[in-house]
């Protein structure tokens, strides 16, 4: 665990650990999801559900005393230059992980390509096998797909082949190894993880990463077969409340309308549409006053609240909205 500490932070990092927890274990509200993309840490967002905030702060301090972190009066934590980064790889595997985009249904995801792309492989050579999932859950969605898709074993490998083209060979190969077919047994991700990557939380950490990448790509491909495979599983990932919030503004509602059509507090109006814009580049930041953007200042994120409020004469909402603009580099 001390390691995975360690490359939460860049060595310029300065990070609030309470916020840090609240992250890792997926507490939904603007302010932690906006500190997690301004500090390039969204993909984390409950990568850890069941880490304990006992077991994070003993960590915390524990690294304090041993002065692998430094703590400034203000309670922000840092790491200490220690020469040579020994973390590379790991901090490669938490800037490749997505949670917060597809957290809640990666492994499902897996498991239905798994048994999508062993059913399409037996085609034509024989029924007589024993699958790697027989839940409905997965069975009955692949039996639609190769019902629909002439050729499937085909279009399948060529697509499979393009997507690992496009990955590190070493996450390709991992994921590929999982992968059964008539003369190949595919195996476990325990049994494929690189030593390196085998102790707690890693080994979780690295497969997740491997897979969501591999989600990433697809998703980007929406003609081909593995998405459409894969779609209903993506489509469980979203907030829906957050999506009927999305709806109504797009059909030109404004927040408060938004707040009385829906019965739901400012902060909830405005947190659906903080979330909306983190998912989201294509957002509608055109609804609002595109001057506060012109006025704030670089890395705004560095800025108190109240520093910034008074600058800009705004609201919280379009402040935060442009400043994720910001972040991202989105001209407004």
């Amino acid at each position: 665990m001390d390691v995975f500490i360690l490359a939460l932070f860049a060595h310029t990092d300065k990070l609030r650990p309470s916020t840090l927890y609240q992250l890792l274990t997926g507490k939904r509200t603007s302010s932690v999801l906006s500190y997690g993309c301004f500090y390039d840490r969204l993909g984390l967002f409950q990568a850890l559900p069941d880490l304990t905030e006992e077991a994070f702060q003993q960590q915390i301090d524990q690294m304090l005393r041993q002065g692998a972190l430094v703590s400034d009066p203000t309670g922000l934590i840092q790491t200490v230059d220690q020469g040579e980064d020994t973390r590379a790889g790991y901090t490669d595997i938490l800037a490749a992980a997505s949670f917060y985009r597809y957290g809640r249904t990666w492994q499902s995801v897996w498991r239905l390509l798994r048994l999508l792309i062993q059913a399409a492989s037996y085609q034509g050579v024989t029924n007589q096998y024993i699958p790697v999932e027989n839940t409905p859950m997965y069975t009955e969605p692949v039996r639609q797909i190769l019902r629909q898709v002439p050729n499937a074993k085909d279009k399948l490998f060529q697509e499979l082949w393009q997507i690992f083209e496009q990955m590190p060979a070493e996450k390709a190969d991992f994921l590929a190894g999982t992968l059964t077919g008539p003369h190949v047994l595919g195996k476990t991700f325990f049994q494929l993880v690189p030593e390196g990557y085998q102790e707690k939380p890693w080994q979780h950490l690295y497969t997740a990463a491997a897979i969501q990448h591999f989600i990433a790509l697809v998703e980007a491909q929406q003609e081909s077969v593995l998405y459409r495979s894969i779609a209903p599983f993506l489509q469980q990932n979203a907030n829906q409340s957050m999506l009927e919030t999305q709806r109504l503004f797009q059909d030109g509602l404004s927040v408060k309308e938004i707040m009385h059509q829906r019965n739901l507090k400012e902060g909830t109006v405005n947190d659906h549409l903080i979330e909306w814009a983190l998912l989201d580049q294509n957002f509608p930041y055109a609804r609002f006053d595109r001057q506060i953007y012109r006025l704030l200042p670089a890395s705004s994120w560095q800025y108190r609240y109240q520093d910034l409020q008074q600058l800009l004469g705004a609201d919280f909402l379009p402040i935060r909205l442009f400043q994720i603009a910001q972040k991202r580099g989105i001209i407004c």
